[in-house]
């Protein structure tokens, strides 16, 4: 298998059946997602909790969920559910809920130290801070996107405090 066309040598490619500026919104936010999907992914490698290790899994899967939305790949992909809802965003809600209910609450600044795996999960959680801005620029119809990508930092925050609690370290405040 070749992995390579050099198609893309002049700042273009394609996507969805036509050719686009690679540094245009929507190749941005696609870029971004990836970006986020990778750590996720060595998140989930690093991880010995499977509660943890499950919620990261489902999150790799609605980032490629919104990555063939936002790419118009979502009709070609043959998946049961290629769309993101309300009931996807009250899941995360819940789930945030869920994982915060093994923390304290707090009204400082925490730093984003602590083991190994909770420092991976907080850059998880800058990358989806990201990933939104990408997404509100791309004007998706799909609102629900946006609120879950917002629901998505902070459930990545509150992992980040769990692992780091479950691993023993003590949270550090500004």
């Amino acid at each position: 298998m070749k992995y390579y066309s050099g198609r893309g040598d002049n700042g273009r490619t394609d996507i969805a059946g036509k050719r686009v500026e690679k540094d245009n919104n929507v190749m941005n936010l696609i870029g971004n997602l990836d970006e986020l999907n990778a750590f996720v992914g060595y998140a989930v490698s690093k991880t010995k909790y499977e509660d943890i290790k499950t919620a990261m899994r489902e999150v790799e899967r609605k980032i490629y969920i919104i990555s063939a939305y936002a790419s118009g790949y979502s009709k070609l992909v043959k998946r049961e559910k290629m769309d993101i809802n309300r009931k996807d965003v009250e899941e995360l809600e819940n789930e945030i809920d869920s994982f915060a209910g093994e923390t304290k609450d707090i009204i400082r600044f925490l730093y984003p130290n602590g083991s190994e795996l909770g420092c991976i999960i907080n850059i998880c959680r800058t990358i989806a801070r990201k990933v939104e801005r990408s997404a509100i620029r791309c004007k998706l119809e799909n609102k629900e996107i946006i609120a879950y990508l917002n629901r998505l930092s902070s459930l990545l925050f509150v992992l980040s405090r769990v692992v780091n609690k479950r691993d023993g370290f003590n949270e550090e405040f500004f």
